[in-house]
């Protein structure tokens, strides 16, 4: 029997030693085989992106000395003698893209994290939301909330698409709070910091949003000095009548943030008497002041985003930026007029939301009842208040605080004082990867659709040559991914065949089934669209209209905006190595911005040919396909663009 036991522990020994041994070499072989296919893939994305884009260089219209002539001159003469411009342009143009942006290591785990304020008073409540992997037993994230004298931790379950909802209750502590929730795998975390205050805040909280007002309308009345030096007595007066406008509705909105700044003082000395207040005054309080955070928040990246020169100082360029500064306080308009008009209302009829209440109860936190605070004394507080939204509501009507203005700026000045050519565009762009074998393992595609601009002043000594600026706008309205991991070179070697790659996931960037840049009946403009519309771009241009031959040319500068680094594909995914356990990954694959892709392909496509109809009308038309690489390559690229484009 002894000799029997000692055997049978022999047998059990050996076995989990070769089950280490197995975890082990499962590990060293998902680890080379990811940091294979990370070398791999960067080498891939470099190289294909290398193959394209310069961007092209802006007309120059300044003189220059003979020294530069020269220079010029021999840069022409080389590139001209190259059969590949592109492959040439590779080492100076991309190698920072490849750096930075084109990170494909496979990371642990999946979590995402959303917080439904970044404050919140004393007694309101927290929306904690987010995703992770749902698969077999990770099926729940791990959620703690930490901060002065709390440490509070619970599991939530994901629901069958991996998201989860929960609520957290601030009650009468105050402070600095961190939010974190742990992925399914336990594998990563996410945290978001939020602050309770006490709710004595509420004095001068609108004071950002006064400062932030002013700074707008101080932009709007600057752009709008630049185009009245160029027009006429007439048009210069009636302008200034729809300044005055403006300014009346910008009065009603400085209005109502001083007396919100009034009704919270009362608030805050009132509530110091309070021992137990409405919750739903403290989540609406909350809400009207996240609110108001939001809006001064907004207001301010508008700022940023107006932060350039006009691209020539002509008064269409000028009009240009007026539209922009009345872009951004027609959004603002339909911020405020909404969003502060429903919660002042609700805070002033202590009004909840009984969607919020059930969910609140659900999580185990139930509503305290009854309270000592009455409604009837926030009525009356917030009563001007909200006399003053519904009043500016009224003002505002569909033009919104600076309308007017732009639609005068837009569709008189600019139309009187420029000639305008007006068009849409169509650019899309496929890029294959592949291995040696020739099979595809990563592919992605996307195709955006937006408007063209040009604008030239109509007044002075053109000559036969006509030069214009102008501008590509527009957004994404279609993505393509595909991948197959374990086809790729470098995975197959690093994992020797002894990794498999199982999909669960594929997340692709969000797109717009429409031009919003065609589709803007509120006249938002291009700063305005931005803050909504995602994947977007704004590209300057160009443009020489030779008018004995007929031949107008498109030069692509550089874009005012364009994809963000957020513009990715991602993969969400199982490793299942030797060890047969599963290991949650995520892999990031990068998308070209649009000036590349389309700035290549209208380098290499831009003469059109200007037609006249029988009624004098000019208009352009083009398309144009830009090939590199056939199917025996291991990058393929496709580019495609098209254009319509007439006098307005």
């Amino acid at each position: 029997m002894k000799v029997l036991f000692l055997s049978l522990l022999a047998i059990l020994l050996v076995y989990k030693c070769d089950a280490q041994i197995l975890k082990k070499l499962g590990k060293k072989i998902q680890d080379d085989a990811e940091w294979r296919v990370r070398y791999k893939a960067d080498q891939q994305v470099t190289k294909g992106i290398d193959t394209l884009l310069e961007v092209p260089k802006k007309i120059k219209e300044k003189k220059k000395n003979k020294k530069n002539k020269t220079l010029e001159s021999s840069a022409e003469k080389q590139d001209n003698n190259s059969n590949n411009p592109d492959k040439n342009n590779a080492s100076r143009s991309m190698k920072a893209s490849a750096d930075d942006a084109n990170d494909m290591t496979p990371k642990d785990g999946q979590i995402t994290l959303k917080l439904s304020s970044n404050n919140v008073f004393a007694g309101g409540r927290i929306s904690i939301t987010g995703e992770s992997v749902k698969y077999k037993n990770f099926n729940q994230v791990e959620i703690s909330v930490t901060g002065p004298s709390t440490k509070d931790m619970k599991s939530v379950v994901l629901a069958d698409d991996g998201k989860f909802n929960s609520i957290w209750i601030a009650n009468d502590k105050t402070g600095e709070f961190t939010v974190t929730a742990k992925s399914s795998d336990k594998k990563i975390q996410q945290s978001a910091k939020f602050t309770v205050y006490s709710l004595p805040k509420l004095n001068n909280w609108c004071d950002e949003n006064i400062d932030e007002t002013n700074k707008a309308f101080d932009n709007l009345k600057e752009s709008v000095a630049k185009v009245e030096e160029s027009i006429s007595p007439k048009d210069k007066a009636e302008l200034e009548n729809k300044m005055a406008e403006a300014k009346e509705k910008v009065d009603g909105a400085l209005k109502l943030f001083k007396d919100l700044n009034t009704a919270g003082k009362q608030t805050s000395d009132l509530l110091k008497t309070a021992k137990n207040i409405s919750p739903n005054l403290s989540a609406n309080l909350s809400d009207l002041n996240n609110s108001l955070a939001d809006n001064a928040r907004q207001m301010k990246s508008f700022k940023n985003l107006t932060k350039h020169e006009p691209q020539d100082n002509t008064v269409c360029e000028y009009c240009v930026m007026v539209n922009e500064a009345c872009a951004a306080f027609s959004a603002f308009t339909n911020f405020y007029s909404t969003s502060l008009k429903t919660i002042i209302t609700n805070v002033a009829l202590d009004k909840g939301v009984p969607k919020v209440v059930d969910v609140v109860n659900s999580n185990g936190a139930q509503i305290d009842a009854p309270h000592d605070f009455f409604p009837k004394e926030i009525a009356k507080i917030f009563a001007t208040s909200k006399v003053d939204a519904e009043s500016l509501t009224t003002k505002l009507g569909k033009a919104g605080i600076a309308g007017d203005v732009l639609q005068y700026a837009s569709d008189v000045v600019l139309k009187t004082y420029c000639g305008i050519f007006k068009g849409e565009i169509k650019h899309d762009y496929t890029v294959d990867f592949r291995n040696n074998d020739g099979v595809t393992w990563w592919k992605y595609g996307v195709v955006v659709q937006g408007s063209l601009s040009l604008r030239y002043p109509k007044e002075g000594s053109h000559g036969k040559i006509i030069k214009m600026k102008g501008n590509f706008e527009g957004n994404a309205t279609k993505f393509t991914f595909y991948e197959n991991v374990e086809a790729d070179d470098g995975f197959h070697e690093g994992s020797k065949g002894k990794i498999e790659v199982v999909e669960l996931k594929v997340l692709k960037p969000a797109a717009f089934p429409f031009v919003s840049s065609l589709n803007d009946p509120a006249g938002f403009g291009a700063v305005a669209r931005t803050i909504v519309t995602p994947a977007c771009f704004n590209i300057t241009l160009d443009a020489e209209y030779d008018v004995d031959s007929k031949k107008i040319k498109l030069f692509v500068n550089n874009a005012l905006i364009d994809f963000s680094p957020a513009v990715v594909n991602q993969l969400i995914f199982l490793e299942v190595g030797a060890d047969l356990l599963p290991y949650i990954k995520r892999m990031m694959f990068p998308i070209h911005p649009i000036l590349r892709t389309l700035g290549s392909i209208v380098r290499d496509h831009n003469e059109f040919t200007m037609i006249k109809d029988s009624k004098g009308n000019l208009s352009f038309t083009g398309k144009a396909n830009k090939h590199l690489g056939s199917k025996t390559d291991k990058i393929e690229h496709d580019l495609n663009f098209s254009i319509v484009a007439k006098k307005d």
